[in-house]
């Protein structure tokens, strides 16, 4: 079961990773085009809702073009 602070660590990083997509003017389907995440998984790990692999960050962090490191760099 997922406790109250993991579920906002979660939130976090999905609002992270969606500011991220749209400050490149990507779509969730454009996204999952440049990598190889399908966009309804993005568009879980965006709200929330689904745990992310390492490999899965790696992806985005590819289709971003930014370092993996990027992603995580939000407030718990």
């Amino acid at each position: 079961m997922v406790s109250d602070l993991d579920k906002g660590i979660l939130i976090q990083f999905g609002k992270r990773l969606k500011f991220l997509r749209q400050s490149k003017n990507l779509t969730l389907r454009k996204m999952s085009l440049l990598c190889n995440v399908e966009y309804a998984d993005i568009q879980r790990y965006e709200s929330g809702k689904q745990n992310i692999t390492l490999l899965s960050l790696a992806e985005l962090a590819k289709a971003l073009e930014v370092d993996p490191k990027e992603l995580l760099e939000f407030n718990k």
